[in-house]
């Protein structure tokens, strides 16, 4: 992952308003997609290198040089073990934002999954759902494919 300058990341809310900044590694379930400025995606993309040594997966290391299919491919085997909120998932889940913020769309793909399975456990899920729902890449819906005749 590559270091940029800092920045502050904005939660959803009125326009105009100056809210407090979301702390680094919680950017991914505090903020929605679009409140994310790049500066601040720098910032996690600093935090998550800085704290590279609190995630143990045979794909991490290729995940901080900046290669968004380890990053997918760690992040999925951490939600498999690691529940959303715990510091092993706020680590995976920041990987993802990084990559997500710049427009991958398997990052963004998993990262909504890992929101929506943070959303089963939260006792007011409403507002996590919906921010899965914004990250989540938006597929063209195409009809289903004919049975085949044989």
């Amino acid at each position: 992952m590559r270091k940029n300058g800092g920045g502050r990341a904005r939660p959803a809310g009125a326009a105009g308003t100056h809210p407090p900044a979301c702390p680094t590694l919680g950017v991914w379930r505090r903020c929605d997609p679009g409140d994310i400025a790049p500066a601040t995606v720098a910032e996690v993309e600093r935090a998550v290198v800085g704290a590279a040594l609190l995630l143990h997966h045979p794909r991490w290391p290729d995940a901080l040089r900046g290669d968004p299919a380890a990053t997918v491919a760690a992040a999925v085997d951490v939600l498999r073990r690691h529940p959303p909120g715990t510091a092993a998932a706020d680590l995976a889940m920041s990987g993802l934002l990084v990559h997500a913020a710049r427009g991958n769309a398997a990052a963004a793909l998993v990262l909504a999954h890992g929101l929506a399975a943070l959303a089963r456990r939260h006792p007011r899920p409403g507002e996590l759902l919906d921010r899965a729902a914004r990250w989540a890449p938006r597929w063209p819906r195409r009809s289903p494919m004919p049975h085949a005749r044989g």
